[in-house]
């Protein structure tokens, strides 16, 4: 296996396969996926601000490795040394792995818990008594000077 060693890790490739080019494609999915679930949130989470924050945020860190991934494909492609070295992308990918890992604890773990507190927010408002409107303070007239007309 000769994906992990030094000599292809750190040398700019030469040639470039059919393998990257798919991985530039599914970044640039990623990127307007990300950019479309960033900018529709609201629609994909009428009632649930927990999950547009949710959204938000996962759209965000998918838009921000998209476009690295993106950036370092177009390194690669035009062969600028330093950057276009396979290292880049193997650490970006494992990145986008540990990122995905914490989205799924985010879902999993704080989600329902936070759910659950604005749930029971909701109800103590319900049932909580409204606040009586407070009566507006009679200010005196100031007296009329001069004349007085009829």
């Amino acid at each position: 296996m000769h994906l992990l060693t030094g000599d292809y890790l750190f040398n700019t490739p030469t040639d470039e396969s059919g393998y990257f080019l798919a991985l530039t494609i599914a970044f640039a999915l990623l990127f307007i996926g990300s950019a479309i679930a960033y900018v529709r949130r609201a629609k994909l989470a009428r009632d649930n601000p927990i999950r547009r924050r949710l959204i938000r945020r996962a759209a965000k860190a998918g838009m921000w490795t998209s476009a690295i991934g993106l950036f370092l494909a177009l390194m690669r492609y035009t062969q600028f040394p330093y950057l276009s070295m396979p290292i880049w992308m193997l650490l970006l990918i494992i990145t986008m792995i540990i990122i995905v890992g914490y989205f799924v604890y985010e879902l999993s773990e704080r989600y329902p818990v936070a759910v659950w507190q604005l749930q029971e927010s909701h109800l103590e408002r319900r049932f909580r008594p409204a606040p009586k409107p407070r009566a507006e303070p009679q200010r005196p007239r100031p007296p009329v000077r001069g004349k007085r007309r009829r």
